[in-house]
């Protein structure tokens, strides 16, 4: 090779590795702005509350007791429940919080796990000094994070409502057109994908995407354009895409459903779809049909089996989002029968 070519290829890696950097610099710089942004775009409703360190948010109103513990499906923050948190609390103490991450809560240094969760919502609760025992409330995802709480702090649980919760056998069976794009990529590709979010959240890539292609679904019923638009806001920081990336999560869940055991004679009630998902296509649908079918009868049959005192409610009318009448209608019914045994 020539001594002038040789000169040329270091000429022309030195002005790539400079243009990395400046991107790099501009990358960190833009997620920063974006950052002090999106705090003064969505002042804060609820309040932080230190668990050590770093604070969590939690809303909560009304009196009495047991006090109901709001959870949300997927990685929602806790505004999603505004308007039903305002139900629950007419006939008892209900809070909603937002998990480590999402939405007016700083980010754990851990993985979101369901153990991680149970811990810091039980940090949480304490530190605001809400009294125990609670209600739990998990919804899709977060009933993991439900059982989880029961199982490591049982003393401190009076009830659980699980709504249409995820089960830790279902990824094994589930049609693949119920999976997110990224859930059908091939598990070790997937795994490092996920190792590399928090790199990427950090140089802005996060933000630079979501902001362009992120996630869009309608508001809860009853919600302002305002809430709306606020909801979607805080859907959309780069802090919330950190905290569901949580790699191998099929395996760690399996392991942590495990650990957390049953429920005693704890009151349990689940919620069930009685609709399945459906594409419009009449391959894809008999495989949804068919899964639907395990899902009631199986899956969902087997939470209600937890506690000695668990009943399944199959709500006719519904898909997986359960209709908020519904739910509140199996809360107040379990906070009744808490009440009555007092």
């Amino acid at each position: 090779m020539q001594p002038q070519t040789k000169q040329q290829i270091r000429f022309v890696s030195k002005c790539l590795l400079l243009l990395l950097a400046v991107l790099i610099v501009a990358g960190v710089t833009y997620e920063q702005i974006g950052e002090r942004l999106d705090r003064k775009r969505f002042p804060q409703v609820g309040r932080s509350v230190d668990i050590g360190g770093r604070s969590l948010n939690i809303y909560c109103s009304g009196e009495g007791g047991p006090v109901v513990i709001l959870d949300t499906g997927g990685s929602a923050p806790g505004y999603e429940n505004l308007l039903f948190q305002r139900k629950v609390a007419e006939f008892t103490r209900a809070c909603w919080f937002d998990r480590a991450g999402l939405g007016w809560s700083d980010p754990s240094p851990v993985e979101q796990t369901s153990a991680a969760i149970a811990e810091d919502l039980h940090a949480l609760l304490h530190a605001a000094r809400e009294v125990p025992p609670f209600v739990l409330v998990g919804a899709s995802f977060s009933g993991f994070n439900a059982r989880v709480f029961a199982g490591k702090y049982p003393s401190e649980v009076a009830g659980v409502v699980l709504v249409d919760s995820a089960h830790e056998d279902q990824y094994r069976y589930e049609p693949p057109v119920t999976l997110a794009p990224f859930n059908r990529l091939p598990k070790q590709i997937r795994n490092l994908l996920c190792a590399g979010v928090p790199l990427a959240a950090r140089v802005g890539l996060v933000r630079f995407l979501l902001q362009r292609s992120g996630p869009r679904r309608d508001a809860p019923a009853g919600f302002t354009a305002d809430q709306a638009a606020t909801l979607h806001g805080l859907e959309l920081q780069t802090k919330s895409f950190v905290a569901a990336a949580v790699c191998n999560f099929e395996g760690k869940v399996s392991t942590q459903m495990r650990a957390a055991g049953n429920m005693g004679d704890c009151p349990l009630i689940v919620l069930t779809a009685g609709q399945p998902f459906r594409t419009g296509e009449p391959e894809a649908d008999r495989e949804l049909v068919a899964f639907h079918e395990m899902w009631v009868h199986q899956f969902q049959a087997q939470l209600a089996r937890l506690s000695t005192r668990g009943q399944q409610v199959i709500v006719e009318n519904s898909g997986h989002a359960i209709d908020a009448e519904a739910v509140l209608k199996a809360i107040h019914e379990v906070v009744t029968q808490i009440r009555d045994k007092q």
